[in-house]
């Protein structure tokens, strides 16, 4: 939390176009550094107000932190065992807030999704294990308990 009141106090670290957001997913992400082998990127995502992603894993680690604005996480558990491919059925189990005091983290196979219900756009900072369109993660529909493959378009 101490990194995050850092770098939102620090002049000039976040500019304006890290606001920027793609219409077509709802957020934007940012690429700020990542290793030859697209270990250890690290994410500035923005949240377009009202939107946000479909439920998802990552198959990586991940440590989020709130920069400006609020955020919901929606947390979810698989139900089924992952062997009939192109189903998943999930429940949600759990909600948590992310603001610029609070941090989020999680592993590869856990679930979620992520919503900003406010009226701005928001910013947060993402690190992972891999980068993620790297992982073979996978998206959720809990209503049609459906998985696919989920790949987001990066801005570098």
């Amino acid at each position: 939390m101490r990194l995050a009141r850092t770098i939102s106090t620090t002049p000039g670290w976040i500019q304006d176009e890290h606001y920027e957001c793609d219409p077509n997913q709802g957020f934007g992400l940012h690429l700020l550094h990542e290793e030859e082998d697209h270990s250890l990127p690290v994410f500035l995502f923005s949240w377009l107000p009202g939107r946000g992603t479909p439920a998802h894993n990552h198959k990586t680690w991940g440590v989020v932190v709130g920069l400006d604005g609020e955020e919901s996480e929606f947390l979810r558990e698989r139900l089924d065992d992952g062997s009939k491919p192109g189903f998943a059925d999930l429940k949600r189990v759990g909600e948590r807030k992310l603001t610029v005091d609070t941090m989020s983290s999680f592993l590869g196979d856990d679930i979620h999704t992520v919503r900003n219900d406010g009226e701005r756009t928001t910013l947060s900072l993402h690190t992972y294990g891999m980068h993620i369109n790297y992982t073979g993660r996978t998206r959720f529909d809990p209503e049609l308990k459906t998985a696919s493959d989920y790949v987001v378009t990066v801005k570098d």
